[in-house]
């Protein structure tokens, strides 16, 4: 269960769209690793790992949207 906090202590917007940029950035590198041989990811799982990096790449890019508007 999340801690409650005051509002004198809660996060800016921006501060949390950064954060969750920088994160999704994180997700992308992880996605991007090697596996060790013969464990690797079977054809769908690669097709769902670039599923998986559009998505990351559009939740970016509203991020970046919203850093705009």
């Amino acid at each position: 269960m999340p801690l409650i906090r005051s509002t004198q202590h809660l996060p800016a917007f921006e501060e949390i769209r950064r954060n969750a940029h920088r994160e999704l950035g994180d997700v992308e590198d992880l996605l991007r690793s090697d596996w060790a041989p013969g464990a690797g990811p079977t054809f769908d799982q690669v097709e769902a790992l670039s599923q998986a990096r559009q998505c990351i790449a559009l939740a970016k890019q509203a991020l970046d949207r919203a850093a705009r508007s």
